[in-house]
């Protein structure tokens, strides 16, 4: 999905992002972002890309993990379309898609159907309403 088409999406519907895709084709392309995302690794990952560009060597001294477990999990960030990797020399540089994680996030609205414009909360806006979801794990780590 284009960047330009998830600019659209806060204003279509369910129907309307359906006929991009065949419904089960939105269901699977969400659940493949929200899959990704779904490891503390791979958001490790992901949070050190969203600072910028970075080789898999950098990535390996940030996340504290080994080679082959840092390429395990860029494969499937790369597979979910949230990372790219292009080839320098003998190092790999890995950039992180931004886009794809509104995008992933638009079509798990979408695939839920939910058109309701209050569902399509900016992340500044949504974050201090967000505490009862960090309580809710604080307390199951007690």
């Amino acid at each position: 999905m284009s960047a330009q088409h998830a600019s659209a999406l806060p204003a279509a519907t369910g129907a309307a992002v359906s006929r991009l895709a065949g419904e089960r084709d939105v269901i699977e392309a969400a659940r493949r972002v929200h899959r990704a995302l779904g490891d503390t690794n791979r958001l490790e990952v992901v949070r050190r890309l969203a600072a910028g560009p970075a080789t898999v060597s950098e990535l390996i001294e940030f996340t504290g993990l080994s080679q082959p477990l840092v390429s395990w999990h860029l494969r499937r960030l790369r597979a979910a379309g949230l990372v790219t990797t292009e080839r320098s020399g003998r190092e790999s540089i890995c950039t992180l898609r931004i886009a794809t994680i509104a995008e992933g996030h638009a079509l798990m609205l979408s695939a839920l159907g939910i058109a309701d414009p209050a569902a399509w909360i900016a992340p500044a806006d949504a974050l201090p309403s967000a505490t009862p979801l960090v309580d809710a794990v604080r307390g199951e780590e007690a």
